[in-house]
């Protein structure tokens, strides 16, 4: 039997130091008229998980504030300790609920849809305790625990965050295989300007121009995501 989402702690996390990024803090960064966290926030806001956390670092308080009426915020006093002891903080504060299932999801993957985190759950349990979303290619977050792995998730620490747990061995492990574009993260200002773009040809087809309406005469031409890089490693390969 799959864990339910209201049995399951969803672990949002916001509070790396944004190193690749540059001087600013990327989840404030606009996308579309709201900050980059935001989209990962009202989607998780959209289902009804046993618990909502939010990992926010203690030295950018704006981030907390922006999620505190959706979210347990779980501050980070020490993000220089890495992606690992953000994952730590967060799943401390959640095990606080008596959860059977511990969901991360990363604050900087805005394109990540609720059906995603759906299906996810959908395969945890039976006998699988890692649920990730890469599939075929490669571990990505968003990625689902179960109660096997709890206490080792509690006592992580450093760079390489959950990856240490996925591929240790002693987990059965399975992929979800969400579709890449949805799995964007963003590290880089130029993987802010791809996320520019792809939300605005999102809205471009969520929102189609009338017959009697003038084209305009630039278009954006169309983006090839399979040529672009999408996103590192899953979990931590590199301090974000």
């Amino acid at each position: 039997m799959s864990a339910p989402m209201n049995r399951t702690a969803i672990v949002m996390l916001a509070s790396g130091l944004s190193r690749r990024y540059g001087r600013h803090d990327k989840m404030l960064a606009d996308l579309g008229g709201k900050p980059l966290v935001e989209h990962v926030a009202d989607m998780i806001a959209q289902l009804s998980p046993l618990a909502r956390v939010a990992v926010c670092p203690s030295d950018r308080p704006a981030i907390g504030e922006h999620l505190i009426k959706r979210f347990v915020i779980a501050i980070n006093k020490k993000p220089k300790l890495g992606l690992g002891h953000s994952i730590a903080v967060g799943v401390n504060v959640a095990l606080q609920f008596k959860p059977d299932a511990i969901l991360l999801v990363m604050g900087d993957m805005p394109f990540v849809e609720p059906w995603v985190l759906e299906g996810v759950m959908e395969r945890l349990g039976n006998g699988v305790d890692i649920v990730h979303s890469g599939g075929g290619g490669g571990v990505r977050p968003p990625t689902a625990f179960g109660p096997a792995t709890f206490e080792q998730l509690a006592a992580l620490d450093g760079d390489d965050g959950a990856k240490r747990i996925i591929g240790q061995g002693g987990f059965n492990v399975v992929g979800f295989g969400a579709p890449a574009p949805l799995l964007l993260d963003v590290d880089t200002k130029e993987e802010l300007d791809l996320a520019r773009r792809q939300l605005e040809i999102r809205e471009r087809h969520d929102n189609p121009r009338r017959a009697d309406e003038p084209v305009d005469e630039i278009e954006l031409a169309p983006i090839d995501l399979s040529q672009q890089r999408v996103g590192g490693v899953g979990f931590g390969a590199a301090r974000r």
